[in-house]
């Protein structure tokens, strides 16, 4: 084989592993996109809900001094404390949607947590026996 045609073989089999490997780039930069917007996602959460629990003491702060009726208080406060609710459970529901997967630990992860359970659960058989 000529030189020339030993370089053009090197370009052509280079060539295709990119092609092949151009998918799994592009899910792992996919991946990196959505972790961003999901942190992004719990900083706003998050401070709004800082402003609900301030509006919430103001509130409170308020009604201590009489500044504020008790009808209105306990309809304000229940309106912010609702807002509040929301807040969190929007927390909840964006934190329980990307857990990690067990299929995404390590092994040596998994039979650590493993050996550690049977530890935890031979040390209570021993002690429920005595």
């Amino acid at each position: 084989m000529s030189l020339p045609g030993l370089i053009m073989g090197i370009v052509i089999v280079v060539g295709v592993l990119m092609f092949i490997a151009s998918p799994f780039m592009q899910r792992s930069q996919a991946a990196t996109n959505d972790d961003a917007l999901i942190e992004k996602q719990r900083e706003r959460l998050l401070i709004v809900y800082e402003r609900v629990l301030g509006n919430i003491r103001d509130l409170d702060e308020d009604h201590a001094t009489l500044k504020i009726s008790d009808e209105d208080y306990a309809a304000e406060r229940e309106i912010w404390v609702q807002r509040g609710i929301q807040v969190l459970k929007t927390l909840d529901e964006l934190d329980a949607r990307h857990t990690i997967s067990p299929s995404a630990m390590p092994d040596d992860i998994d039979r650590a947590i493993d050996t550690r359970i049977e530890a935890a659960v031979a040390a209570y058989r021993a002690k429920a026996n005595l």
